[in-house]
């Protein structure tokens, strides 16, 4: 029973520490000037339009809020390099952010994705992918295009050796990372 209580108390805490965050972010006159923002554990079910302000951030923690797309305000975000977007509920990868520019890491980790079906190789800055404990079963080819990709954590999905072998080969100078599952279909 303590523990439990123990539980709800944290979980409480960090989600009015993000409702504390989200506050001070909307009531501040800074916003043209931010660099970093964390807007994790805000209960966001969508972007806030007063994001749109911020046109010199480049990390941007979105990361455990309910978020299942991004609206076009995250355009006006060009500056952008790093974007944390973990456990929230994405099954795809958003379009959008391959109109930034910037944009050198995603983290798009403990999200409902089951494929990579982005265009991932025309994104020309995008160093960093983390998909670490999605529901990814399928990559495309395509991926091995992308010559800026230097890191892509794949771990803990539902890709076998014969689905990684060929994605290692092709990405020889990429770091990627994979929980090798079995030869089964």
């Amino acid at each position: 029973m303590r523990l439990r209580l123990a539980l709800l108390f944290v979980l409480f805490s960090l989600s009015a520490e993000g409702q504390s965050r989200l506050k001070a972010f909307l009531q501040s006159e800074d916003r043209a000037i931010m660099h970093h923002l964390d807007l994790s554990r805000c209960k966001l079910e969508s972007l806030p339009k007063e994001l749109a302000e911020c046109s010199e951030l480049k990390s941007l923690d979105l990361s455990k809020n309910k978020l299942d797309s991004l609206g076009a305000v995250i355009l006006q975000l060009q500056k952008l390099e790093v974007l944390h977007l973990s456990k929230n509920q994405f099954e795809e990868i958003p379009k959008l952010l391959g109109k930034l520019p910037q944009l050198r890491e995603l983290h798009l980790d403990q999200n409902p994705l089951d494929s990579l079906k982005a265009d991932i190789n025309e994104w020309r800055s995008l160093e960093t992918l983390d998909l670490w404990d999605c529901e990814i079963k399928f990559v495309r080819r395509e991926l091995c295009q992308n010559e800026t990709l230097q890191h892509l954590d794949l771990r803990r999905n539902f890709l076998g050796t014969r689905d990684l072998d060929w994605l290692i080969n092709c990405l020889a100078g990429a770091d990627v990372l994979s929980t090798w599952g079995c030869d089964c279909d």
